[in-house]
């Protein structure tokens, strides 16, 4: 499972370093441990009948079984909100309790776990009938999604998809849903007549065994899996999708479904996954284990992406176009979902109280493919954003990374159990070293190949590989919640350098920690680098040089999973920057020496000061994109000594640069600077390969009121790729013309997701700026937005915009409508500040 990211933030801030350490007390909930297994799941065989008009699933499950190890006479299965319309074994039927939660099936006799047993079980699946859950991660829990189902909407397609973690499977077919169970596939899936006409595809578990053309017109799909996974995994998509088979892979099937009109892109979107496949095997010594490798995107989806056993379902916000490839592919979702097929797939965590176990790994591979693919540079950037993810998380949740006390299992997929479990991996492979790192995942693996595995039994890999004794690294980086805060100071004296380090994390819920770093010192231009072990609250070491050092800096390598408070001086940073090897030791320098607290307006700008101005102007020119990208966001609407050098460097990236981000921001950066030259620019940077190039452009051009201005935005007004619409739409905003209603609402009603929600703020300032008669035209769209969205941030976002509208009346009491309606309950919480309006 990759985690919803409604918008891509780098949040590259200073906030880790400068907070105070923190006093968090861990979640005190109830305890949860492995769910009892009191039966084993065998087989399981479903025939399923999707109703499009009712939006049920008509099915019949075959369910194979055997006690675990004490005899039994019941079998209990979760299934949620059926219609159970007949239980039976060996064409008798069975008796059976049904609460619409559980199904608790009389077997008749007892048996013992040498025998198997079959019951059939025939139902309907109301998913939309049921109570509305979900998370930050998982938006929804129904898990089975008609889209489109009447086919009204001509924008949408008409799909049908699942999604099954945690427990959300067993909303449209019974079984014993839980991660500590494992079980073999047969999914025949039969679409009604109108669909097979259609043409229909549809995806599941497994290979496709046959497509069968009925009697009356109807088609069977039969997809069989033979190796044994979780319930969660379980999956079926169906829909007007385009099969693209990668050629470039012969070893078994890797193939991508897309919408049609992104066929021509699927090898561009995809087209890395054969290589992944080929590293990820040759790291881990072991196998791709499955029968396929298919992926396939789809609309409306309730999370980032999934790993369902051999066909991972990503939301629709992998589709790009070439123009949109230029700016970034999904290669780290792409690869998270992969990965899980050996932690999460293949090895499964017991419980979701040891949730890393697949999704911690899973985080790491998107650290260990950019490495192999794209550099280190980029790997670092992968690190630092995880970094950023969790200790923002951190300021209000810590947290154990195992933890069996929790409120609902929902909260367990969160940055602790992604980004801060990927980066404690790292730390890992630092401490035992590469070999001994991949031969012990190695060993984990084919010890718990298609079985459940628990923190132990990947600590004892790590030991038998290694021969250490490894409690303290996982009882301090697993079990306990929290991380080092390490307060540094330097002195320098009579030939001798002094660095102390103070542990001042608050040690109520976390510990002393053992922490083996390396300081890179800097003296006379020389480099040198220096092994220490931090394991006491406070600690101090010595080193004889020469002169005073000019740079020292803790974790070079940028493996501390900590913050690190080390004041040092304008000329430290600079020499950092010029000499840090690393990328986030050069960003981090550029932000310090640049940093303006938030809204704090009395502050003048470090640009303006020449030493850091000029540090800048060079970083412009960094090897690293995103160090470039900073250096120019930097010096946007720069008014000040050098302003000609500062223009030509960013006038520079325009022209070469070869990212389109760093592009795109100096565009943005000199859109205020009065110079006809650079008007031709932007408009020469109309026609970049880059859609994001493209708006940027515009958006400078417009902000100008060239003579041409409505020329150019009608031009690009009828573009739905929502950076260009975005630079038109805040140019329609500022003139508020009522004729405008008509084309806002026609694009809006095509948005969907992360776009969506990155445009209502511009809606919501034409509508400001426009009369009361165009204000209660929006009314219904804001109202269907805020009420009816699949997705919580945009309903959130549609409320936010009605709010900007209540000195309406009727505003007010959808406002109400929208509150009462409401059942997510992050939102609920949320929706107490607004009762008032």
């Amino acid at each position: 499972m990759r985690l919803l990211s409604p918008l891509i933030l780098l949040i590259l801030s200073l906030s880790v370093f400068a907070q105070e350490p923190s006093h968090i007390a861990p979640t005190q909930g109830k305890y949860n441990p492995e769910r009892t297994k009191k039966n084993d799941l065998i087989h399981t065989k479903l025939e399923l009948r999707p109703n499009w008009e009712r939006q049920h699933m008509v099915g019949t499950a075959t369910i194979t079984f055997k006690p675990h190890f004490y005899p039994q006479n019941t079998l209990e299965l979760d299934a949620k909100g059926f219609d159970i319309q007949m239980v039976r074994m060996k064409g008798q039927e069975l008796k059976f309790d049904y609460d619409k939660r559980i199904l608790k099936i009389d077997l008749g006799k007892t048996f013992t776990r040498k025998d198997s047993a079959q019951v059939q079980i025939m139902y309907i699946a109301k998913p939309n009938e049921l109570p509305l859950g979900g998370s930050e991660a998982i938006t929804a829990d129904k898990g089975l999604y008609f889209i489109n189902a009447d086919g009204k909407d001509p924008d949408k397609p008409r799909q049908i998809w699942t999604q099954g973690e945690t427990e959300a499977n067993s909303c449209w077919f019974p079984t014993i849903d839980t991660p500590n169970q494992k079980t073999t596939l047969e999914i025949y899936i039969t679409l009604d007549k109108a669909s097979t006409d259609a043409k229909y595809l549809t995806l599941s578990n497994g290979k496709l065994i046959s497509s069968k053309v009925n009697s009356d017109g109807t088609r069977t799909d039969y997809w069989r899996q033979d190796k044994s996974a979780a319930p969660y995994l379980t999956m079926i998509a169906i829909g007007d999708f385009r099969k693209v088979v990668d050629p470039n892979y012969k070893k078994f099937e890797v193939s991508y479904y897309v919408e049609p009109k992104f066929e021509k892109y699927a090898m561009n979107i995809f087209g890395r996954t054969p290589e992944m496949i080929s590293y990820f095997e040759n790291i881990l010594g072991v196998k791709y284990q499955w029968d396929k490798y298919s992926q396939i995107a789809v609309r409306e989806y309730v999370s980032g992406a999934m790993e369902n056993t051999t066909a991972t379902v990503h939301g629709d916000f992998v589709q790009k176009d070439n123009h949109q490839l230029v700016d970034d592919n999904d290669d780290g979702v792409i690869a998270h979902e992969l990965f899980h097929h050996w932690f999460g797939d293949l090895v499964t965590a017991e419980s979701w109280s040891n949730l890393p176990l697949n999704e911690s790994f899973a985080n790491y591979s998107e650290y260990l493919w950019t490495a192999h693919k794209y550099g280190q540079d980029e790997a670092d950037l992968v690190a630092y954003i995880a970094f950023n993810q969790y200790f923002n998380e951190a300021l209000e949740k810590q947290e154990p990374l195992i933890r069996y006390r929790y409120n609902d299992k929902e909260d367990m997929f969160d940055s602790h159990s992604y980004a801060k479990g990927g980066r404690i991996l790292h730390l890992l492979r630092k401490q035992v070293g590469d070999e001994a790192f991949f031969t012990a995942l190695k060993l984990y693996l084919t010890q718990n190949a298609f079985k459940t595995g628990e923190v132990d039994q990947l600590r004892l890999a790590f030991e038998s590989v290694t021969g250490e004794d490894l409690h303290w690294f996982f009882d301090q980086w697993f079990m306990k919640p929290g991380h080092p805060d390490l307060q540094v100071t330097q002195e320098y004296a009579n030939g001798k350098l002094k660095l102390t380090i103070n542990q001042i994390q608050d040690t109520t819920y976390s510990s002393v920690y053992r922490l083996p770093l390396q300081v890179e010192i800097w003296s006379d231009n020389q480099k040198s680098v220096q092994n220490i072990l931090v394991d006491k609250a406070l600690n101090t070491f010595e080193w004889n040089l020469a002169s005073a050092p000019q740079m020292v800096y803790l974790d070079p390598e940028n493996t501390l999973v900590g913050r690190v408070l080390f004041q040092k001086s304008k000329e430290e940073y600079i020499y950092q920057y010029y000499h840090a090897e690393r990328m986030p030791a050069r960003l981090n320098a550029l932000e310090i020496l640049t940093y303006v607290p938030n809204g704090d307006s009395t502050v003048v700008s470090p640009a303006l000061n020449k030493d850091i101005r000029k540090v800048l102007i060079d970083a412009t020119k960094d090897k690293f994109w995103r160090v470039r990208q900073l250096a120019v966001q930097k010096l946007y609407d720069y008014d000040g000594d050098d302003f000609l050098e500062v223009e030509r460097a960013l006038q520079s990236r325009v022209q070469s640069d070869e990212r389109s981000y760093v592009r795109a921001d100096a565009i943005i950066a000199m859109k205020g600077f009065q110079n006809s030259q650079n008007d031709k620019l932007f408009r020469q940077a109309l026609n970049d390969t880059s859609y994001t190039v493209q708006a940027a452009a515009l958006e400078a051009i417009l902000a100008s009121k060239p003579s041409d201005a409505a020329e150019l935005a009608k031009k690009y007004e009828s573009s739905f790729n929502t950076a260009i619409f975005s630079a038109v739409a805040n140019y329609f905003s500022e003139e508020a013309a009522p004729e405008r209603f008509d084309w806002f609402v026609e694009h809006l009603s095509k948005m969907s997701g992360g776009d969506l929600y990155q445009v209502l703020g511009i809606f919501g300032t034409y509508l400001v700026k426009s009369s009361p008669e165009i204000q209660t035209k929006s009314l219904p769209l804001l109202k269907k937005i805020a009420t009816k969205d699949s997705q919580w941030y945009v309903r959130f976002a549609g409320l936010q915009t009605l709010a900007l509208l209540s000195d309406l009346k009727e505003t007010k009491d959808i406002i109400k409508e929208v509150i009462a309606a409401e059942k997510d309950q992050r939102l609920q919480k949320v929706y107490q500040q607004y009762k008032d309006l």
